[in-house]
């Protein structure tokens, strides 16, 4: 039987780390490592002081002796008497489900002894959270033959236990990376690596799971990975997590736009873009200040058949009305003083072959109204102070948060072009009605932000969430990303966010605090104070607070039947409301991992 390498530098690291003897056995009692006096006689099977070993493969346990010789384990040892050894721990290793091995540490003095026993729980939990890794999976090579040359064995253990499995210095630098991780990071076999760097980005939740993720540079591109980082001594293992696969790599920058949300608003609208992205029809978008409606347009852009060509986004409210025209169409050279020798291409023939969003086109002045009319009958335009026309394929999405009846009515907008316009409405949700995409949002703000200012991301406690879900946000979504932008700004370094750290208008909603038993006697019910505060004593948002508070607080340990008790409804009600309210995503989901 073959020693591996691997394993002798995991004893000597462990060794040198723990600052005790080390010695590895195996189920039959051969020492497969060692350090000190146990670094001889490798490959061969013990013939005294076995009974230690023998009493943890059976038990499948650790074993402590305190005191060598005092032992019951010590007292039929042949080498009871003349044993140097002071006192042993021996760790089992597992491997499905069975003992194939023991890793034991020695202590020869009295100090040595003093600092096991000290720090007994730690010298465990080091071997089982690092020892398992490396020293199981190279005794079951051992077995079967799967490695032939010791010196690839870390390399074929990250291969066989992972997707990657990278090594890096204590500054992050990676030093080395098995060939799935070349894969999953696009790095060529002949590449370099000492230009890829790893640094800490959050914890974020995958199903009922907690995970770590990573920022890892390559080049000039970074790319968000979930894995563990494992340290022995100065070098660290980061171990990309086994079920991620390539197509689930999360870069950040250049991905196509994604709406945030599950809410059944969100989805709606999804299935909606989704059935109209490649059609040519004009298509109109209504939302709410900050509601996202320049996502909108791109996304339907980017699913359809002109994904691949211009998509121009032009603020019809952000324009001088005396550069619009010339903003829209171009303009011929010398079509008026300060215009360019050379003239210029409008935004329309930008668009030529793709997209052109209007946005707020409903504060478009009336004699532009006659232009865009044009366009969007004959696909044609003119540009200032040129005779010439010029054709233009481009499909039209324009948004508005104004009422547009009210604007035809007053005579401010053409009715003809509010027809051209609305062949295909969209209807975009504020965010107050898109219940349970708060917390989605939270995360996915709190991830960009501190990828921007290059931070690690905060996490959010339980209370701070509660409030943040409870506030109607009247600016919509602009309104929560500038909210967790100030959030991220303002947490400390290794902080959580609570709700102390929250904007004074936000903590005012606050309504976290109060006991579900005793919410009633709290709310003053009086005339005069529920017509100021409708939206915060709206029955259905009460009660889907309620219940999403008793999920969190009692679903993750005691379960639902213990929700319906603490609210005073069935069962059967409870599964109606968690329907209703989209709660599904808050079950199992506790204060310490949120996002």
């Amino acid at each position: 039987m073959s020693i591996q390498s691997t394993v002798l530098r995991f004893v000597q690291v462990l060794s040198r780390m723990l600052n005790l003897d080390v010695e590895v056995v195996d189920d039959n009692l051969v020492r497969i490592a060692g350090t000190g006096p146990y670094s001889s006689n490798l490959g061969r099977p013990l013939t005294t002081g076995t009974n230690a070993f023998k009493s943890v493969i059976s038990t499948r346990r650790h074993k402590v002796i305190e005191r060598s010789g005092q032992d019951p384990e010590c007292l039929m040892c042949s080498r009871r008497v003349g044993c140097r050894e002071k006192a042993f721990l021996g760790v089992p290793v597992i491997f499905h489900g069975d003992c194939i091995g023991v890793i034991s540490l020695v202590c020869f003095s009295e100090e040595q002894r003093e600092k096991l026993l000290g720090n007994i729980d730690f010298y465990i939990e080091s071997i089982e959270n690092t020892a398992q890794l490396f020293i199981a999976k190279t005794m079951e090579s051992i077995y079967h033959d799967k490695v032939r040359r010791s010196e690839l064995m870390l390399k074929e253990v990250g291969e066989d236990l992972v997707e990657g499995l990278l090594e890096l210095d204590s500054k992050g630098v990676c030093q080395h990376m098995n060939a799935a991780a070349r894969k999953l990071l696009g790095v060529e076999s002949s590449s370099r690596i000492s230009g890829v760097q790893v640094r800490p980005f959050g914890r974020t939740r995958e199903g009922n799971h907690q995970q770590e993720e990573f920022i890892i540079q390559v080049g000039d591109q970074e790319k968000i990975l979930p894995g563990r980082m494992l340290i022995l001594d100065e070098r660290r293992f980061l171990v990309l997590r086994a079920q991620f696969s390539v197509q689930g790599v999360k870069p950040l920058s250049g991905n196509r736009t994604e709406m945030v949300g599950s809410s059944p608003a969100v989805n709606k609208l999804r299935q909606q873009i989704a059935r109209i992205a490649s059609s040519p029809s004009s298509v109109l978008i209504r939302g709410e200040s900050g509601s996202g409606k320049e996502v909108v347009a791109r996304m339907i852009h980017e699913s359809g058949n002109r994904a691949d060509q211009p998509f121009v986004a032009i603020n019809c409210a952000a324009i001088p009305e005396q550069l619009l025209e010339s903003e829209l169409f171009g303009y011929a050279r010398g079509a008026f003083t300060g215009a360019s020798n050379q003239g210029r291409e409008g935004l329309v023939k930008k668009a030529d072959g793709g997209t052109l969003f209007l946005d707020e086109i409903g504060d478009m002045p009336l004699h532009l109204q006659a232009k865009l009319l044009r366009v969007l009958d004959r696909r044609e335009i003119i540009p200032v102070g040129a005779s010439n026309v010029i054709p233009v394929d481009i499909r039209v999405i324009s948004a508005t948060h104004q009422n547009f009846e009210s604007l035809v009515s007053a005579k401010k907008f053409r009715e003809d072009l509010f027809y051209r316009l609305n062949v295909i409405p969209l209807e975009l949700p504020p965010l107050r009605d898109r219940a349970g995409d708060v917390a989605l949002l939270v995360g996915f703000f709190l991830k960009k932000h501190a990828l921007a200012l290059g931070v690690a991301k905060p996490e959010i406690t339980m209370e701070a969430m509660d409030v943040l879900t409870m506030w109607s946000w009247p600016g919509n979504v602009r309104e929560l990303a500038n909210t967790i932008e100030y959030l991220v700004n303002m947490a400390e370094p290794g902080e959580s966010v609570t709700v102390d750290l929250l904007p004074a208008n936000i903590r005012k909603n606050d309504m976290t605090p109060l006991p579900i038993d005793d919410l009633e006697s709290h709310i003053d019910v009086d005339s005069q104070s529920f017509s100021k505060n409708q939206e915060a004593f709206n029955l259905e948002r009460m009660e889907k607070f309620l219940v999403s508070r008793a999920l969190r607080s009692f679903g993750k340990n005691e379960g639902k039947q213990r929700v319906a008790d603490e609210l005073g409804i069935g069962i059967a009600t409870l599964y109606r409301k968690i329907k209703k309210y989209d709660l599904e995503h808050e079950i199992n989901w506790s204060s310490s991992d949120l996002i």
